[in-house]
C-alpha cells in the first residue's frame, strides 16, 4: 500500500510545475513510453538508475552546464586542491607523476625535419631552427620576468593544469633577446566572479569575454599583487590574441577547467584524516595512558569538598619509564587503545586503488607500493597507463608548443636570431614535430629483440624505433658516426660492432663469427703463432 501511495505521489509531483523555470511538465497521460504510448501504471522506468525512491534520495538528479559548474564549485575545488598539494604527500605524488611522465628529465625535444626536395633534407635550415630553439630554452630566456628555463616552464604547466585545472600563458612580443617570450598567469588572477551581458550578443563569462558566436575575444585579469581577493573589482581586459588558454577538455562547451582529481580530492582527505587520527592513536596506545580512579568514601567519613573544590580532575604528565605514587584514596586505571587495527593497511590500501583509479595512475606508483607485483602484472600495468601518459604528451604539444612555436619562429626570424627566408616560413612550421620523452621496458633485451623483428619485417622504420625511445633518427646516426670514426683515429677496429647481422638470423650470425675467427686463426698462424687463444685473452673458441 506504502508503494501504491509513494508512486501516486510521484505522478503528482510530474504533474506540477517546475519550480522558478515558468515551464509545465506535459500531463503524465500523455507522455508517450513504448510502443502503446501510455506510462506503464506503476511509474517504472526502463533505466534502474532513473528510479526515484527512498534509496536513492540522496543521489542528485540536477543537471548543470559546465559554465554553471565552474562558476559555483572551481574557487573553493581549486582551493582544497592546492592545500592537498601542499599537505598531502599522495596528492604530491599525484602531481609529481604527471610532471614526470608527461613532461620527463628532458622535456619536450623539437625535431625539425625541412626538405630541399623530395630526397634530401635542408641540414642547414634544420640546424638554424633546432640551435635557436636550444637557445631560446636556456635559463632566462623563455620566461618574462623570471629565471626559469623552457623544461621548467613546461613542467610549471603540467603541474598547474594537473592542481588547478588550466592556467594561462600571455605571449609578450618584443621581450627577450629572441623578441618572443612568456609570462605565466595565475589562473585565480582569471575570476569566476566576473559575469555581465554585453552589447550585441556579447557576454562575459566567468572571467572570459566572447562575442555573439561564443568566440573568446578578451580575458579580464585582476592586477598582480601578493594579496589578491579574486573578487574582479580591479580586473584589466587582455585581448584574447595575446593570451593562450590551456586546459583539458572533457565536457560540451568547457570553457574553463578543474583539477583533474576533482573526483577524489574528498576520499584523499578523509584518508589523510584517518591516518592522522590512527597515527595519534597509536601514539597514545605506545604511551600506555590512563586515568586516577577515585574510591567512594564511606558516608561517615566524607566531609564534602573543600573551598578550592576537590572533586576537579587533575591532568599528570606521563614520562616513559616512570613510576609514580597514587595519592591516598586513588587507584590507576589503565587506558590502552588497540590502535592501529589490523584492517588500517587493507582499508588504506582500497581507499588508495580508488584515489589512484580516479587519477588514471597505478596504485604501485601512486603508493609507492611493489609488495606484490611481479613482470606480468608489472608490464600489464605500464601498458595500460602509458596510454594515459601518451595522450596527455599529446595535448601538451598540442595545447602549448604548436600554438607557441609559430609565434617564436615569427619573432625570432625578424630578431635575425634565424636567417632563414621568410618566404618558406610556413614550410619551416609544417616541418617541425615534437618528441616527448619515452619509457624503459621492464625486460629491454625483449623490447630490442621485438624491434629487430618488427624492423626486419618492414613492420616499423627505424625512426620509429628511436622516436619509441625519444631520439630522434638522425641524432643517433651522428652519433654512431662519431664514435666509429673516434675509433679510427685510435687505431681501434670497431667493424665487429658495427657490422650489420645477417637476415638468416642467431645461426647465420654464429657462422658469421665462426668464420671470421678462422679467418683470424689463420692468419696468426702464419704470423708464427700457433694457438688463437694467446690473442684472445685466454678464451678457446671451437671450430665446430
Amino acid at each position: 500500500m506504502s508503494e501504491l501511495l509513494q508512486n501516486g505521489r510521484l505522478l503528482e509531483m510530474l504533474k506540477e510545475p517546475a519550480t522558478g523555470t515558468g515551464i509545465r511538465s506535459a500531463p503524465v497521460s500523455r507522455v508517450v513510453t513504448g510502443s502503446s504510448g501510455i506510462m506503464p501504471k506503476h511509474g517504472r522506468r526502463q533505466f534502474g538508475a532513473a528510479t526515484v525512491d527512498r534509496l536513492s534520495m540522496d543521489w542528485p538528479t540536477v543537471n548543470l552546464s559546465a559554465d554553471e559548474v565552474v562558476g559555483r564549485d572551481l574557487q573553493k575545488l581549486r582551493g582544497r586542491s592546492r592545500w592537498l598539494a601542499s599537505n598531502n604527500g599522495y596528492y604530491k605524488r599525484y602531481l609529481r607523476l604527471n610532471v614526470q611522465n608527461i613532461v620527463g628529465p628532458k622535456g619536450v625535444k623539437i625535431d625539425a625535419k625541412v626538405k630541399l626536395d623530395a630526397k634530401r633534407f635542408d641540414k642547414l635550415a634544420n640546424t638554424a631552427i633546432e640551435t635557436a630553439w636550444a637557445q631560446w630554452s636556456k635559463k632566462g630566456v623563455p620566461l618574462f620576468g623570471s629565471q626559469w628555463t623552457r623544461r621548467d616552464l613546461e613542467r610549471a604547466i603540467v603541474w598547474n593544469v594537473v592542481r588547478d585545472g588550466e592556467v594561462f600563458l600571455r605571449k609578450r612580443y618584443g621581450a627577450g633577446p629572441f623578441g618572443f617570450q612568456i609570462e605565466m598567469i595565475d589562473p585565480m588572477r582569471v575570476s569566476t566572479q566576473i559575469n555581465r551581458i554585453l552589447r550585441d550578443g556579447a557576454e562575459i563569462i566567468n572571467g572570459i569575454e566572447y562575442d555573439a558566436d561564443k568566440v573568446p575575444v578578451a580575458y579580464w585579469i585582476l592586477k598582480k599583487g601578493m594579496r589578491s581577493d579574486y573578487t574582479g573589482e580591479t580586473a584589466i581586459r587582455t585581448e584574447a590574441k595575446y593570451i593562450e588558454h590551456i586546459f583539458f577538455p572533457s565536457e560540451a562547451e568547457q570553457k574553463r577547467g578543474w583539477p583533474w582529481m576533482a573526483t577524489a580530492m574528498q576520499r584523499v582527505h578523509m584518508l589523510d584524516k584517518y591516518e592522522a587520527a590512527e597515527v595519534a592513536t597509536a601514539r597514545l596506545a605506545a604511551e600506555k595512558g590512563g586515568f586516577f580512579k577515585q574510591s567512594v568514601p564511606d558516608a561517615d567519613d566524607y566531609a564534602g569538598d573543600d573551598e578550592e573544590g576537590s572533586s576537579e580532575i587533575e591532568f599528570l604528565d606521563s614520562q616513559a619509564a616512570t613510576f609514580g605514587v597514587l595519592p591516598p584514596g586513588f587507584e590507576f586505571q589503565q587506558y590502552d587503545p588497540t590502535h592501529p587495527t589490523t584492517a588500517f593497511d587493507a582499508f588504506s590500501t582500497k581507499l588508495l586503488r580508488g584515489i589512484a583509479s580516479a587519477g588514471d595512475v597505478n596504485y604501485t606508483s601512486l603508493a609507492n607500493d611493489l609488495s606484490d607485483v611481479n613482470y606480468s602484472s608489472a608490464r600489464i600495468g605500464m601498458l595500460e597507463v602509458r596510454d594515459n601518459w601518451q595522450e596527455k604528451q599529446q595535448w601538451l604539444t598540442e595545447w602549448v608548443h604548436e600554438p607557441i612555436f609559430p609565434e617564436w619562429l615569427k619573432m625570432a626570424m625578424a630578431a635575425g636570431k634565424i636567417k632563414l627566408p621568410f618566404s618558406r616560413f610556413e614550410e619551416f612550421v609544417a616541418a617541425v614535430s615534437w618528441i616527448p620523452r619515452s619509457w624503459a621496458w621492464v625486460d629491454p633485451q625483449k623490447e630490442a629483440v621485438g624491434n629487430r623483428e618488427a624492423v626486419g619485417l618492414r613492420a616499423k622504420s627505424l625512426g620509429e624505433v628511436c622516436q619509441d625511445r625519444g631520439v630522434e633518427f638522425e641524432e643517433v646516426i651522428d652519433s654512431l658516426v662519431k664514435e666509429k670514426e673516434y675509433a679510427e683515429s685510435a687505431g681501434i677496429d670497431m667493424s665487429a660492432i658495427f657490422g650489420v647481422p645477417t637476415k638468416g638470423g642467431a645461426a647465420d650470425e654464429a657462422r658469421s663469427l665462426k668464420a671470421r675467427i678462422e679467418a683470424l686463426e689463420l692468419a696468426l698462424e702464419e704470423a708464427g703463432e700457433r694457438s688463437v687463444t694467446k690473442k684472445l685473452n685466454g678464451h678457446a673458441y671451437a671450430k665446430d
